[in-house]
């Protein structure tokens, strides 16, 4: 370059300068502000026509409204510095030739390029979105871990509900804090280090009343709910014995209806808090109950009361809906109900001598895999009846395999050796036969300073109306219902009488040692 260049009197061109100054910073808000834009309208028409709809989508409108402002405030910056730097004299150093030369072909190709990227990135971010959503990702992913929750969750009332309205619920604080935890477990099946069986509570689980409550309503008065429960006995003949009982559900008192029952617990006039001192909160040393009067009753355990520094950390927590309903949608049902349940459908027969009792005792052995349960339940049940009932074995073998299949899909269903899941390994609190469920508040174990305890007498929660092998005849008393009355097995006394306060859990196991 000789000194002539710039002189307009020496008759060389002279060097144009753009109206607009571009530079890396002003070009870098452009395409910021412009994948905002495209970003935006792209999740506004996807909303319009599609039939899905989600609270997350509401992330994304967030994130790229961001992008679209920091864009513009970069360009406008960007702009003001190109403008002071033209006063000056300066030339901006972004790309000199190609803009002044080609400024509009070099705003048209950046814009084009652009637009293709985000229109990419946001195709593959919605479609990514949606998959990651979606059932199927959270239970068939990682196969071999989630198998036994996604088995139980199509076996659930809540299977028409997706995964994440339980996990996650509304909100980008939550849809985030599991998308991290997610990572967690990606690494954890990569690794080879995740937990089998898979710990239970999720203690980082959202609150129960911002997911549970979306669609129950705590403020219903559903009040009692009769209830049929069909249980075969361990005799020759697998006697069904059934229990039709009325569940006092309850819900909150009004002027027409009187509230209390079971769902006295999540009462909003009412708080009840507990401390536990165990991972699997079955093991509760404290209790307090605040009263809408004002009135507050707090219960100790007697034998072995909180210490301070159990005091100082161990967590208070209030009790909701997850404390008794603990598996609403991924339920490990026990040998025994299985079974019942099994037989009461047809899907086993019910007319093959001690079928219940040795099909229990099939499922409940410790297998490595289910394909060795598969075969050890077929050679179990089918040695039982050659070896003690060859007649049968020989006339009515389709039968026995009738039956070998029923009790080999129930295995299936319910038990996953691989992740060592089954039902003894999930604490189910709803009643309490096989796990102290209800008990473990409702115990003269716990009492206040006064030596009150909280109430243990069965029909608050529920009264018997009939039981046994006929329940359609006699009279049904629907004030004070029928005490309980214990059926009767092979070898025990008939004058023999249950303790009405005898926990269940402390003989029933739900597996085959109830009948050693």
């Amino acid at each position: 370059m000789n000194e002539t260049e710039n002189n307009p009197g020496t008759g060389a061109p002279e060097k144009r300068h753009l109206k607009m100054p571009l530079n890396f910073l002003n070009m870098s808000g452009f395409i910021l502000a412009l994948i905002g834009v495209i970003g935006l309208m792209f999740l506004f028409f996807a909303g319009v026509f599609s039939k899905d709809s989600s609270s997350y989508v509401g992330i994304g409108y967030a994130v790229l409204f961001g992008f679209t402002i920091v864009g513009i405030s970069l360009f406008v910056v960007g702009h003001i510095r190109g403008k002071q730097k033209q006063k000056r004299g300066e030339v901006s150093s972004f790309s000199e030739h190609f803009l002044l030369t080609h400024p509009l072909m070099t705003l048209f190709i950046g814009s084009v390029i652009t637009v293709s990227i985000t229109l990419l990135l946001g195709i593959a971010s919605y479609k990514g979105y949606h998959v990651t959503e979606s059932v199927e990702f959270c239970g068939q992913t990682c196969h071999s871990v989630m198998k036994p929750e996604w088995t139980t969750y199509h076996e659930s009332s809540h299977a028409r509900v997706k995964c994440v309205e339980c996990h996650i619920g509304g909100g980008a604080d939550w849809y985030v804090k599991s998308k991290l935890s997610g990572l967690r477990q990606v690494f954890a099946v990569m690794a080879n280090s995740y937990s089998r069986p898979i710990p239970t509570p999720i203690h980082d689980l959202r609150p129960a009343r911002e997911t549970c409550e979306t669609c129950h309503w705590p403020k219903k008065f559903i009040g009692y709910r009769e209830t049929v429960k069909t249980h075969f006995l361990s005799d020759e003949d697998n006697t069904p014995y059934k229990l039709r009982m009325l569940i006092k559900i309850g819900g909150e008192e009004t002027m027409m209806m009187k509230g209390r029952g079971i769902h006295y617990h999540m009462l909003l006039a009412s708080k009840v808090e507990y401390i536990a001192r165990d991972e699997k909160r079955q093991n509760i040393a404290w209790v307090r109950i605040k009263r809408s009067d004002g009135s507050v009753s707090t219960f100790n355990q007697t034998e072995k009361p909180l210490t301070e520094e159990e005091r100082k950390t161990l967590p208070v927590r209030v009790m909701d809906c997850m404390d008794c309903h603990n598996r609403p949608a991924h339920k490990f049902p026990s040998p025994m109900d299985s079974i019942n349940q099994a037989m009461e459908s047809g899907v086993i027969p019910l007319d093959l001598p001690y079928i219940k009792k040795e099909a229990v005792k099939a499922i409940d052995t410790n297998y490595e895999t289910t394909e060795e349960a598969v075969v050890g339940i077929a050679n179990a049940l089918r040695d039982f009846y050659k070896e003690n009932y060859p007649d049968i074995f020989e006339e009515h073998n389709g039968k026995v395999e009738v039956a070998i299949n029923g009790v080999q899909e129930v295995y299936q269903k319910t038990i996953f050796p691989e992740m060592k899941t089954k039902w003894s390994a999930y604490p189910d609190n709803i009643g309490h036969r096989d796990w102290q469920g209800c008990f473990r508040c409702h115990t003269d174990q716990l009492q206040s300073d006064k030596g009150e305890t909280i109430f243990t007498t069965c029909d608050k929660c529920h009264l018997i109306l009939a039981q046994g092998e006929n329940i359609q005849s006699g009279t049904v008393d629907f004030e004070k219902g029928l005490e309980f009355r214990h059926p009767i097995r092979e070898g025990d006394d008939e004058n023999e009488k249950m303790s009405e306060y005898t926990d269940c859990s402390d003989c029933h196991t739900g597996g085959a040692e109830t009948y050693e």
